[in-house]
């Protein structure tokens, strides 16, 4: 009888955090009108460092441009001029989040370049990803 209380237990705690689990996803179906905007500025950051490295002068020859590279590009100097607030309120600096609770990764490689924009405020793990194809995928955890 105790093994049959301690499965039913296991049984119910997984169940109870699975449902938890789904409950704390920002982007779900149940997204809120300031994570929505949250996702679309990111979507925009994503959008931008694309552009940065496709129209950077090495994207010819394949040779792009890595995170610590990207705040001294020529379109890092004059998004403080553009209209738009959040590629105002951009970082490209390593060590910063890109823009508020959302992380990028980039890696370099000798075959082009791939890049993650994370939620870091997300439990679910809701992300951007992309590469020199230029396609930005959503991403998140199989659940």
């Amino acid at each position: 009888m105790p093994r049959q209380f301690a499965a039913v237990v296991v049984l119910y705690l997984g169940f109870a955090s699975g449902i938890a689990y789904a409950q704390d996803c920002l982007h779900g179906a149940t997204e809120n009108a300031d994570q929505a905007a949250r996702r679309r500025e990111a979507l925009t950051a994503a959008r931008n460092i694309n552009n940065i490295q496709a129209n950077q002068p090495g994207a010819a020859t394949g040779q792009f441009l890595r995170h610590e590279e990207l705040s001294s590009s020529p379109f890092a100097a004059r998004m403080r001029e553009f209209t738009t607030e959040t590629v105002k309120r951009m970082s490209l600096n390593p060590g910063t989040d890109v823009l508020p609770g959302w992380q990028l990764t980039l890696d370099v490689t000798s075959q082009g370049y791939w890049f993650m924009i994370k939620d870091r405020t997300d439990s679910c793990g809701f992300a951007y990803i992309s590469n020199q194809a230029g396609v930005i995928l959503r991403a998140e955890p199989i659940r």
